[in-house]
């Protein structure tokens, strides 16, 4: 039932059950949230939950902000458990924008009411407080109690998004649409090779030869690529994957990183499953993205090669035989 440990959010998170079910997260170990924390585990996983550990998220100083980029990184979102010690760290990484990082929290303590006080309206998400149960079989009464508050807070029906709905559901299902991978690269006004991760790119037109790409407003090279007369993209094969890492983390992004130019300078990286050099035909401004338009003017591609896929939030890999 467990995997390896993933690494998500800058933490190593420990994962029980199947990838493709609703996310349980706990937060700190396990033996402070549940008495019998394996048989709760099993419950979970039993009742269709994939559960991830977050044995460590609060032992930093800035564990409020560990916990928001662990959220964030998420493919979708979880519903949280934790013990009652842990709210100094939740309740700020959840205040203003829970809604959109989480469904629902649980709290497990063993007094009968959490201290300090709590007001669980502030979170703007549902709260329910899980006391440690008496009786024949306290585990069983416990794991009933928030089996039942996660069906009704959290269910494993489909989620819609409508107008004015949390932006989290719409990223969820737009997550369901299967992209490639690609780089995309360009030069800055001192020449020096600029380049990022993005899976925002299509195909617009065959006569002009046109494709595009999309770069959010807040990205740091947003104003190269407005700048930049040419770009490139570069379509990543499922032997590229810790690349598409490197060039969506901070760093010296083309260390160790081999490429090439053709006739405008930007970066081909060698190798790639296709690269299209394209001059900026169009920059459209669309919501709190730039939409990029070039017309390709050369391209070069790799037939023998496997693509790298992103789906729900996760690479994927595709082999053709």
């Amino acid at each position: 039932m467990t995997q390896s440990p993933p690494r998500i959010g800058g933490q190593d998170v420990e994962s029980w059950g199947d990838p493709e079910d609703p996310i349980v997260l706990l937060l700190g170990r396990p033996q402070a949230l549940f008495g019998d924390w394996r048989r709760a585990v099993r419950a979970l996983v039993e009742a269709g939950r994939h559960v991830l550990i977050a044995a460590a998220f609060d032992t930093s100083d800035d564990a409020s902000g560990e916990l928001r980029r662990l959220l964030t990184d998420l493919p979708s979102r979880p519903a949280l458990i934790c013990a009652q010690a842990s709210l100094p760290a939740v309740i700020p990484a959840l205040q203003v924008t829970g809604a959109a990082l989480a469904s629902c929290l649980v709290i497990s303590t063993a007094e009968a009411a959490v201290q300090p006080p709590f007001d669980p309206a502030a979170l703007d998400l549902p709260v329910q407080i899980v006391t440690r149960q008496d009786g024949a079989d306290p585990a069983e009464a416990e794991n009933a109690l928030v089996l039942g508050f996660l069906e009704r807070c959290a269910p494993r029906e489909a989620l819609h998004y409508h107008a004015g709905s949390d932006p989290r559901t719409l990223r969820d299902a737009l997550g369901c649409f299967a992209t490639g991978v690609t780089v995309v690269t360009t030069l800055d006004e001192a020449g020096r090779p600029v380049g990022l991760t993005a899976n925002s790119f299509s195909s617009v037109s065959l006569d002009p030869p046109l494709i595009l790409f999309c770069l959010s407003r807040s990205s740091a090279n947003v104003e190269r690529f407005r700048q930049a007369a040419h770009f490139a993209i570069n379509v990543l094969h499922i032997g590229q994957q810790p690349m598409s890492g490197v060039f969506a983390g901070a760093g010296d992004r083309f260390q160790d990183v081999a490429w090439e130019t053709w006739d405008t300078g930007a970066p081909i990286l060698s190798g790639a499953l296709a690269s299209f050099e394209c001059a900026t035909d169009q920059i459209v401004e669309a919501g709190d993205h730039l939409v990029f338009i070039g017309r390709v003017t050369r391209a070069r591609f790799e037939p023998r090669r496997d693509p790298l896929l992103y789906f729900r939030g996760k690479y994927r890999r595709l082999h053709f035989s």
